[in-house]
């Protein structure tokens, strides 16, 4: 849980909340909502909620080899003509098994061969620092040299992410992903989203949409999720904001319900 003390953000326990250590305390853990923005025609993602090995899991496409930007992974090899760390395949369960949260920022973009690292120009390199800097591309987010499908840049794991990927369609396996991980519970399965809902979900996050699994519910053959759509933001003071004004408005959330291994969306918007 997040809370802020002086107008820094801290992570609090629950016993930092019970002794008051905190003068301002997030009510929404991170792995309770799902927020998710698209911006199709920049090919970017923006997300809180959403980890680094959720995002690797549910991806179809998986990178190849990792160059990382910012990170404090220590089982990585050094890369002499850029300075950065890198991970090949066969290392990458490694990344994914260590504690990303740690990093604090954490960024990346994956590559296909091992030599075209070593050819990276001053000018190509200056373009990754700018963008591990600044958590945005100074030009395009993709390298011609690198033939990469994602620059993936991350503050506190799933605090924000800004993801940049070639493929923009392809986020919606990541969304069904996410849903089905959090609904399943107990369940011994469950079944596919049919692809109309995925599409439904993936185009309203066009505009902004928080997926609230702090209210899921599981009631027999049923369990299911409110979706709210929010609006296009980067700060999670907004998000969070946004969502307390929304929840407490009557009839203004979409459910997506699971009940009887058939899937359905109901309600509207306001």
């Amino acid at each position: 849980m997040y809370a802020i003390s002086n107008g820094r953000v801290f992570y609090c326990t629950d016993s930092d909340i019970v002794n008051k250590k905190f003068e301002r305390v997030f009510i929404m853990r991170q792995k309770d909502f799902y927020y998710v923005c698209l911006d199709s025609a920049k090919c970017e993602v923006f997300t809180c909620g959403a980890t680094f090995t959720e995002f690797y899991e549910f991806i179809p496409y998986k990178p190849q080899n990792i160059l990382l930007l910012k990170a404090d992974f220590w089982g990585g090899s050094w890369n002499q003509n850029t300075g950065f760390e890198y991970v090949e395949k066969e290392h990458l369960k490694d990344l994914l098994e260590d504690n990303v949260y740690d990093y604090g920022d954490f960024c990346w973009v994956d590559f296909n061969k091992k030599s075209s690292i070593d050819e990276i120009t001053p000018v190509e390199l200056s373009e990754l620092l700018y963008a591990s800097h600044k958590f945005q591309p100074l030009e395009s987010p993709f390298f011609d040299r690198l033939d990469n499908s994602y620059t993936y840049l991350a503050h506190d794991d799933d605090y924000w992410t800004r993801i940049y990927i070639k493929d923009i369609n392809s986020y919606r396996k990541v969304i069904e992903g996410k849903i089905l991980k959090e609904l399943k519970g107990r369940k011994r399965s469950i079944e596919p989203i049919p692809s109309n809902i995925i599409d439904f979900i993936y185009n309203s996050a066009k505009e902004g949409i928080l997926i609230d699994f702090t209210k899921t519910y599981f009631s027999g053959k049923s369990t299911g999720v409110r979706i709210y759509k929010i609006g296009r933001h980067v700060n999670y003071d907004q998000i969070h904001d946004m969502y307390e004004r929304k929840q407490n408005c009557l009839n203004n959330n979409i459910v997506l319900d699971y009940t009887n291994k058939k899937w359905k969306i109901y309600g509207e918007w306001k």
